[in-house]
């Protein structure tokens, strides 16, 4: 059984690795899109507009609906790989709400770490100190992202996931590379 979870920052690749990955071990991909989508169309956030799309996302109310209906979609799929995790979801929570909410961030915290465990492979895409791609979706400030990056990576050691979750850092630069590396955490070489 498969449930793969690939964690990074912004501009890391997560998504179109996480894409191939589900393709390559012919299991379903769960699209961190699916979930944040309507919730920005519904709330009109608008692309280009100056305000940065995680910072949109990261209130009390937003937060606890994304993780609502990760639980829901976690529990519909048996097998999965994901391209954003509850992992992702604590980081970007501990960084925007730390001063605000902090029962929320608490509640959020804590669930998250609990559904961590259900993971099989967390799969870590490293930020890296190079200008950010401009999709229109996505905070170009490498230090706001570097941020989340060392948070993901303090929550990873501070939960230290189950034995029965494997932990992996993709070392190498490139699609094709990092599809190679991959390959050879799920022993498909």
């Amino acid at each position: 059984m498969f449930r793969v979870g690939f964690v990074g920052c912004a501009g890391t690749g997560k998504s179109t690795l996480a894409k191939s990955t589900a393709t390559l071990l012919d299991v379903e991909f769960l699209s961190s899109k699916d979930v944040t989508q309507p919730i920005l169309e519904r709330d009109g956030y608008v692309y280009g507009a100056g305000v940065q799309i995680e910072r949109f996302l990261a209130n009390s109310d937003r937060q606890n609906e994304i993780l609502k209906h990760t639980m829901v979609r976690y529990k519909e799929h048996e097998q999965f790989v994901t391209d954003r995790t509850v992992i992702d979801l604590a980081a970007y929570a501990v960084k925007e709400l730390h001063e605000t909410d902090t029962k929320t961030l608490r509640k959020i915290y804590d669930t998250c770490r609990e559904l961590s465990a259900t993971y099989t492979h967390i799969i870590v895409c490293p930020w890296r100190d190079a200008p950010i791609e401009d999709n229109q979706r996505r905070t170009l400030n490498q230090w706001y992202q570097f941020l989340i990056h060392c948070t993901e990576r303090g929550i990873i050691r501070e939960w230290c996931l189950t034995e029965a979750t494997q932990v992996s850092v993709l070392e190498s630069d490139g699609f094709d590379a990092r599809m190679e590396e991959i390959s050879r955490i799920f022993c498909l070489e």
